[in-house]
């Protein structure tokens, strides 16, 4: 187990105890230690189930809210710009991560594009 995951979890267990911890020493009536005591449930359910979205997955539900769905020809093109302007910040493992998710067509110029230029051109 990683240490990320220990500290996860760890946490959960305290956010599940800490209701109950709660309204034993103040007092609290069922009504009020209950429902917080399912919201945390609820948090924890969802943490653990889906975990943390990545910036692919925020491009991806961004693109989604625009109307670029999965078989719009515009999507790729915009995350590739989303990854230009992810990469243009400084984080280029996150604007790797977008392009490899949306198979984002590479930009003129680099080595590869100019290699598949000349095989279609030397044909």
């Amino acid at each position: 187990m990683t240490k990320e995951n220990r500290i996860l979890f760890t946490g959960l267990a305290v956010a599940f105890v800490l209701p109950l911890v709660l309204g034993w020493l103040l007092a609290w009536p069922a009504w009020v230690t209950v429902p917080l005591f399912v919201m945390v449930l609820v948090g924890i359910y969802r943490k653990l189930v889906y975990g943390t979205r990545t910036v692919a997955d925020q491009v991806g539900a961004l693109l989604d809210k625009l109307g670029l769905h999965q078989e719009n020809a515009v999507r790729a093109m915009t995350a590739n710009r989303l990854a230009k302007m992810i990469e243009a910040s400084g984080n280029t493992a996150a604007a790797a991560e977008v392009r490899s998710r949306f198979d984002s067509p590479r930009p003129y110029g680099t080595a590869s594009s100019q290699h598949s230029a000349r095989n279609i051109f030397s044909k």
